[in-house]
């Protein structure tokens, strides 16, 4: 069996599984994103299908509207601009949306 690269469908980073780890991986085992830290539940093994954990990430991605990275921002954050790690762009996201997430549970 050989490496793995896979896409992480938070942030769009690719990022590699080894074969070692791709031999013992399980439905329901956890993967982190190296790029976002963002924790990708194994749906399948075979084909290797990859779905965001609820619960797992700390802040919230926001696109740059510059240059279109995803970045996370984390909650410590709020109201503050922000700058873009690819870019260099400083911005103020858009919080409206966690706030309205919030409100329905």
């Amino acid at each position: 069996m050989e490496d793995l690269e896979i896409t992480c469908p938070v942030c769009g980073e690719a990022s590699v599984v080894p074969a070692e780890d791709l031999e013992t991986l399980e439905a329901g085992d956890a993967l982190e994103c190296e790029a976002c830290g963002a924790f990708l539940e194994v749906v399948s093994v075979d084909p290797l299908e990859l779905a965001v954990a609820e619960g797992g990430l700390e802040g919230f991605f926001v696109d740059c509207p510059r240059c279109g990275y995803t970045l996370e921002v984390s909650e410590e954050e709020a109201g503050e601009e922000v700058e873009c790690p690819e870019c260099g762009f400083r911005f103020l996201p858009d919080w409206s949306e966690v706030e309205e997430e919030d409100e329905e549970w």
